[in-house]
């Protein structure tokens, strides 16, 4: 588990802070974060009222689909615990793995779990938003890729792999964005920061116009809650999921994050990624 262990402030610029990590390798790792400062807003007496709706960016709610909910029953538990914590809409981002199973199979089987689900949906619940967390696969960015993305738009919730990062593999993420133009959004990155040639690779591709998600249950342990305020910190886009599987071990926690959020980083900031959710996930996300 990554620890900050100290933290020192540049004087020439104070608005770029270093913190030093201790995980479990044997060298430190720094860390330079340019601190996203909102401007101060006057606040809006007519109303009280959210000014955008509250997007679960990431969640393993379709029944059957994966390593997340068994059953209709459990997932129309899990999006009323959604509901209880004021979420509007979710992203069905079920895992695709391309040696697993080609695109055209991944969604006919991902139709047939939504269809299970949305029979028995009431008004009540949030909307599902079919898409997919999409594992790294080589040659990816020469693939037709947009059935994967959140429906009707060219959102790709990407996942990059579990090791030390290629300069091929930040490459591919490069030619999706800039090439195929597509809205990419790395999930969970704050599980990637384990070596500090990751760090590195994760700092150039926050230069791109890309979304970082992080999981809300990275803000909630104390080990990894500076490391994600710190990411989010680090994109223009930051953005937040759940990651939620079930009800036990990894259920529906967006609240809680949002919380520590509002509390770290304030109110404008919260809701300039409730702004970024709802212009990924609207058919308008299309790229310019």
């Amino acid at each position: 588990m990554l620890e900050m262990r100290a933290k020192t402030i540049d004087r020439a610029n104070p608005n770029v802070v270093s913190f030093v990590r201790g995980p479990w390798f044997l060298a430190d790792i720094r860390i330079k974060v340019e601190r996203y400062r909102c401007p101060p807003q006057a606040p809006d007496h007519k109303t009280k009222r959210r000014a955008a709706a509250v997007v679960d960016l990431h969640t393993h709610i379709l029944p059957k689909m994966d390593d997340g909910s068994g059953s209709v029953g459990t997932s129309l538990a899990m999006l009323r615990r959604e509901a209880e914590q004021g979420v509007d809409a979710v992203c069905a981002t079920s895992h695709y793995y391309a040696h697993h199973e080609g695109i055209g199979a991944f969604c006919a089987r991902r139709a047939e779990a939504l269809e299970r689900l949305t029979s028995a949906l009431t008004d009540d619940l949030p909307r599902v938003l079919p898409a997919a967390e999409v594992a790294y696969f080589s040659h990816m960015e020469e693939q037709d890729l947009e059935p994967l993305c959140i429906r009707g738009t060219r959102t790709l919730m990407l996942e990059m792999p579990f090791t030390d990062w290629t300069d091929l593999q930040v490459e591919t993420v490069e030619a999706l964005v800039l090439d195929c133009r597509y809205q990419v959004v790395l999930v969970h990155p704050e599980r990637f920061c384990f070596s500090k040639s990751n760090l590195h690779q994760l700092e150039r591709l926050a230069q791109l116009p890309i979304g970082l998600q992080v999981n809300a249950g990275a803000l909630l342990r104390w080990g990894t809650r500076r490391l994600a305020l710190d990411l989010l910190q680090l994109t223009g886009t930051p953005l937040l999921g759940s990651d939620c599987h079930n009800l036990t071990s990894r259920p529906p926690n967006l609240k809680e994050g949002r919380k520590v959020i509002m509390q770290k980083l304030g109110e404008a900031f919260l809701t300039r990624m409730d702004q970024n959710a709802q212009r990924l996930t609207s058919p308008a996300a299309e790229a310019s």
